[in-house]
C-alpha cells in the first residue's frame, strides 16, 4: 500500500456554499467580509464608500482590495428584504456608521432578519457600547479606551494610537470569527444567533491579557519609548540602534538570556549577580544592562545581528519599512503577495496568511478512525456551550497559540494542554504575583497570573515527548480530538514523528493548526520570535513614532500575537465547517508575520505609490482634528475625532467662547485639514483646561467620537469593562480569587467564558488517560515510574 501524500487545499473550499451579507461602511465590516470571501463564502456587500485611514491616492486601491471576491450591490437598488436575506446564513452588519441613512438601513435589515423563523447568524459590529447603547467612536477612540494608546510613545510626549485603522481590523477579525462560531454551532435557540462585537472590547481583551504582567506584580504601566515598561517583564525587549539602522532584540526566558550571554562570550559584566535573572534585570537594572548591551548591538549591522539571532535561536529582527518588508524572499516563496491591477500597472497586496494541506488518502488500517462531528446546536442553551463536545489537543505555548485555545475553552470546548515538567511553557515562568510587595505563596510555575489568564479553563497533562511511548500516547489521544494546535518551530513535531501526517493517519477528520513566525517553509521558516519580531519584519514598527527618525514601535501592546490568534481562529473555524460538511480534516500552516501584514493594507499600498507612506502620529488623512489632546492634570489625555462638519459644529457649541468658535472658516472640513496644525493647537488649548472624564462625557453626549486615553489601571477599574462583562472571576489555588479576561463576543447578550482557573501542572494526566484511553491505574503508575509522564 502506498503511503498517503500531502496535497494542497484551496482556501476557497472551506466555506463553499455559505451565503454572507455584508453591510459595511468601514474596515470593521469590510475586512470581515474579505476574510469570509477568501475562504469561499459567497459575500454580497452593500454600503457607502468606506471610511478609511488611507491617503486620497491609495483610498480606492485599498477599498478595491478589501472588496476582492465580493458581489457589490448599490444601496439605491437594494432588493426587497425577503430577497436580500433569502438563503443568507451570516450577516456582518456595522451598527455605528456616520452615514445616518445607511445606519437606519442596517437596523431595518437586522430587525427583519432576526424575526425570521430560522434567523441567520447576525453579527453586529461597532466600535464601542455602554449599557447596550452605541457610543460615537472610531479606530482612534477604540485604541484610546483600551489602554493600547497609553502604552505607546515617550514618557514626556503625547501617547500614540494604533495607526491605519488597525483597531478596526481587529474588530473585523473577531467579527468574522464570532460569526463563524454561530454558523458552525448552529444553535437552535434564536437569541444565540444574535452576536455583538465591539472594537473597544476587542482591544481591551488584548490589553487585559497584558495587564497580568503588570498589575499583579505591582508594576506600573507607563510609556517608556521603544522599550515596554520594565521590558514587559523579561530583559531585553526593545528597539536598539545598530550600525546601519535599528533592530528589535528580545529575550523572553532565562534560557534565551543565558544563550545570549554565552554567545557574547560571557563578558565580565554578565557575571555580576544583578544580571543573572532577566526578570530582575527588567524590573530593577535595565538601564545598567543597557550600558553594556547597547554598545555591543551598535557595533554590528542589521544582517550581522539577524544572522547572530538565527545561529543561536534568539529573537532578533531588523526594523524594516513596509516597502522593505514586501521585498523579502519569504513572501515570494509562499506566494503571499498577489498583483492587483491599477492604471495599466499592478501593485502587490496581501492574500491570505495561511496555506492549507491534507492527506490525499488515508490508510485503511484499524488504527485509523474518523471522529464524528460532536457539536449539537439543539443542546446549546447558553454562550458557554457553543462548542460543547469539541476536544482540543493543545501543544502551544506563550501567547498566540494559548490564546487561540483559550477562546475555544471559553466556548465550551475541552482543551487538553500538553506540558513537560522539564520544559515548561514560558508563560509559567513570569514570576510569582506580589501582594503588598511580597510574593504570594506557592510554586513559581503555578502562582503566575499570565499563565492563569492564557490557560484558564483548560486541562493539563504532562508527557515527555522525547520518549517513544509518550508520542504513542499523543497519537492515541488524537483519535479522540477534533483539533490540534501548536506554535513550535517548523519541523519539531515531524522530527518527533507526531506531525500532521501521523495525526491525520490516526484521525482523518482532525484539523491541525500550526502557527509559526514565518510559515512552515521558505528561507525564514526557522526564524524564532515574538510579537516585536513580527512587527519589525512586517514594517509595523516603522509606522509608530513621532517621525521616521524617532520611532518607538509597538512592543508594548504586542499586537502581533493576538492578531495572529484572531486570523488563526477564522481559518480554524472555517476548516471545522468544511470538516463538519465533508468529514475531511486539514493542516493549517499560518504565518504570523503574514497575518500582521494582512492588516496593513493601506501602508502596503501607499508604500508602492509615488508619495510613499508617512508616520501618521495620530493624524487621519481625511479628518481634522483627530488625535490625542492634553487635559487638566498630569499626563491626562483625551482622544477626539471630528469626522463631519456636524460634529465640528457640536464641538464648537460645547467650546463656546474658545478660539475654536471664533474661526468660521473651520466649519468646513477641507479647510480644517489645510489648517490642521492650527486647529489642533486651538483645540488643545481648550481641552487643557478641562477634566478628562468630564470632557469625554460631554463630547459623547453630543455625538462626538471621544475617549479617555486610558491607562491599564483605568481599564481594569472601568465601569464599561464591568458593563460589558469582559472578565470572569476564578478561584485559583495560589492566586486566590482573581479575574481573567474572556473572549469579547456576546451571543444573545451572553458572554462566553468559563469561570475556571488555569490547571495545575499535570493535574489532569490520570483522569484524561483513564477516561479517553481506558488506561488502568497500574498502567499509568508504570508510565510515571518510567518517566514517560512527567
Amino acid at each position: 500500500m502506498n503511503a498517503p501524500m500531502i496535497e494542497v487545499v484551496p482556501s476557497s473550499l472551506l466555506l463553499a456554499g455559505v451565503e454572507v451579507l455584508e453591510l459595511s461602511s468601514s474596515v470593521a465590516g469590510a475586512y470581515a467580509g474579505r476574510l469570509l470571501a477568501a475562504m469561499g463564502a459567497r459575500v454580497r456587500r452593500m454600503g457607502p464608500p468606506l471610511e478609511l485611514g488611507a491617503s486620497a491616492d491609495a483610498l480606492p486601491l485599498v477599498e478595491a482590495w478589501l472588496h476582492q471576491g465580493k458581489e457589490e450591490t448599490p444601496l439605491r437598488v437594494a432588493p426587497p428584504l425577503a430577497e436580500l436575506t433569502a438563503g443568507t446564513q451570516l450577516i456582518i452588519a456595522e451598527r455605528d456608521s456616520v452615514d445616518a441613512e445607511f445606519a437606519t438601513f442596517v437596523e431595518t435589515v437586522n430587525s427583519y432578519a432576526s424575526a425570521l423563523h430560522h434567523a441567520p447568524v447576525i453579527v453586529g459590529v461597532r466600535r464601542g457600547a455602554l449599557a447596550e447603547n452605541t457610543l460615537a467612536a472610531n479606530a482612534l477612540t477604540s485604541s484610546a479606551w483600551s489602554g493600547m494608546s497609553w502604552s505607546m510613545g515617550d514618557a514626556d510626549k503625547v501617547p500614540l494610537s494604533l495607526p491605519f485603522d488597525l483597531a478596526d481590523y481587529q474588530a473585523a477579525i473577531q467579527a468574522c470569527a464570532a460569526g463563524l462560531v454561530g454558523v458552525l454551532a448552529d444553535p437552535a435557540q434564536q437569541s444565540l444567533r444574535s452576536v455583538d462585537v465591539a472594537g473597544r472590547d476587542v482591544l481591551a481583551y488584548y490589553t487585559g491579557m497584558i495587564t497580568t504582567n503588570f498589575i499583579p506584580y505591582e508594576r506600573p504601566w507607563c510609556r517608556d519609548g521603544a522599550r515596554p515598561p520594565g521590558s514587559a517583564g523579561v530583559y531585553p525587549a526593545s528597539i536598539f540602534a545598530c550600525r546601519d539602522g535599528h533592530v528589535v532584540f528580545m529575550c523572553r526566558s532565562q534560557r534565551e538570556w543565558d544563550i545570549l550571554l554565552e554567545a557574547m562570550g560571557s563578558p565580565e559584566w554578565s557575571k555580576d549577580p544583578r544580571f543573572s535573572d532577566p526578570r530582575v534585570v527588567a524590573r530593577l537594572y535595565a538601564d545598567e544592562a543597557d550600558q553594556y548591551l547597547v554598545p555591543w548591538i551598535a557595533g554590528k549591522t542589521k544582517q550581522e545581528l539577524m544572522d547572530f539571532g538565527r545561529r543561536h535561536g534568539l529573537p532578533v529582527a531588523p526594523v524594516r519599512t513596509v516597502a522593505q518588508a514586501l521585498d523579502d524572499p519569504q513572501f515570494e516563496h509562499r506566494h503571499f503577495l498577489t498583483d492587483q491591477p491599477t492604471d495599466g500597472k499592478s501593485i502587490r497586496v496581501p492574500s491570505q496568511p495561511w496555506k492549507l494541506r491534507q492527506l490525499d488518502a488515508v490508510g485503511d488500517s484499524e488504527s485509523s478512525r474518523t471522529r464524528c462531528w460532536p457539536v449539537d446546536g439543539a443542546r446549546t442553551s447558553n454562550a458557554t456551550e457553543m462548542f460543547t463536545g469539541l476536544r482540543v489537543l493543545d501543544l502551544s505555548w506563550v501567547w498566540s497559540g494559548p490564546l487561540t485555545t483559550s477562546i475555544l475553552a471559553d466556548l465550551g470546548a475541552d482543551v487538553i494542554k500538553v506540558e513537560h515538567s522539564d520544559h515548561l511553557d514560558t508563560g509559567r515562568m513570569r514570576g510569582k504575583a506580589r501582594r503588598n510587595g511580597v510574593e504570594v505563596d506557592g510554586p513559581e510555575y503555578e502562582a503566575t497570573p499570565y499563565f492563569n489568564q492564557m490557560n484558564h479553563g483548560k486541562r493539563s497533562i504532562t508527557v515527555d515527548l522525547k520518549h517513544p511511548r509518550a508520542r504513542e500516547i499523543l497519537l492515541d489521544l488524537v483519535e479522540h480530538c477534533d483539533i490540534v494546535v501548536e506554535n513550535m518551530r517548523p519541523g519539531v513535531l515531524d522530527r518527533l514523528g507526531i506531525g500532521y501526517e501521523q495525526f491525520a493517519a490516526r484521525n482523518p477528520a482532525v484539523v491541525m493548526l500550526s502557527m509559526s513566525m514565518a510559515g512552515q517553509t521558505g528561507p525564514l521558516s526557522d526564524m524564532k520570535g515574538y510579537a516585536g519580531i513580527m512587527a519589525a519584519m512586517s514594517g509595523l514598527e516603522s509606522l509608530i513614532g513621532y517621525d521616521e527618525d524617532h520611532l518607538v514601535g509597538s512592543l508594548a501592546p504586542a499586537l502581533g500575537d493576538p492578531n495572529a490568534a484572531g486570523h488563526a481562529m477564522c481559518v480554524l473555524l472555517a476548516s471545522l465547517y468544511r470538516r463538519r460538511e465533508t468529514g475531511r480534516g486539514v493542516w493549517i500552516d499560518l504565518s504570523q508575520i503574514e497575518a500582521l501584514l494582512s492588516v496593513l493594507g493601506a501602508p502596503v499600498i501607499e508604500s508602492q505609490l509615488p508619495d510613499g507612506v508617512a508616520v501618521p502620529v495620530n493624524r487621519h488623512p481625511h479628518f481634522a482634528p483627530h488625535g490625542h489632546f492634553q487635559c487638566a492634570g498630569f499626563d491626562e489625555w483625551v482622544a477626539i475625532a471630528i469626522r463631519t462638519d456636524q460634529e465640528w459644529n457640536s464641538l464648537v457649541e460645547l467650546a463656546a467662547g474658545s478660539p475654536l468658535a471664533a474661526r468660521e472658516e473651520w466649519r468646513d472640513g477641507p479647510k480644517r485639514l489645510v489648517a490642521r496644525q492650527e486647529v489642533e493647537a486651538a483645540l488643545e488649548q481648550w481641552t487643557s483646561e478641562h477634566d478628562r472624564d468630564a470632557l469625554v462625557a460631554a463630547l459623547l453626549g453630543r455625538g462626538i467620537a471621544a475617549a479617555p486615553v486610558c491607562s491599564f489601571e483605568d481599564l481594569v477599574a472601568s465601569e464599561w469593562k464591568r458593563d460589558r462583562r469582559l472578565t470572569v472571576d476564578v478561584a485559583h489555588p495560589y492566586l486566590g480569587e482573581t479575574e481573567v479576561f474572556t473572549v469579547p463576543w456576546r451571543f444573545g447578550g451572553q458572554n462566553p467564558g468559563v469561570a475556571l482557573p488555569a490547571p495545575l501542572l499535570g493535574a489532569d494526566t490520570e483522569p484524561v488517560l483513564r477516561k479517553l484511553l481506558t488506561m488502568s491505574p497500574e498502567e499509568i503508575k508504570k508510565l510515571q515510574d518510567d518517566s514517560v509522564l512527567r
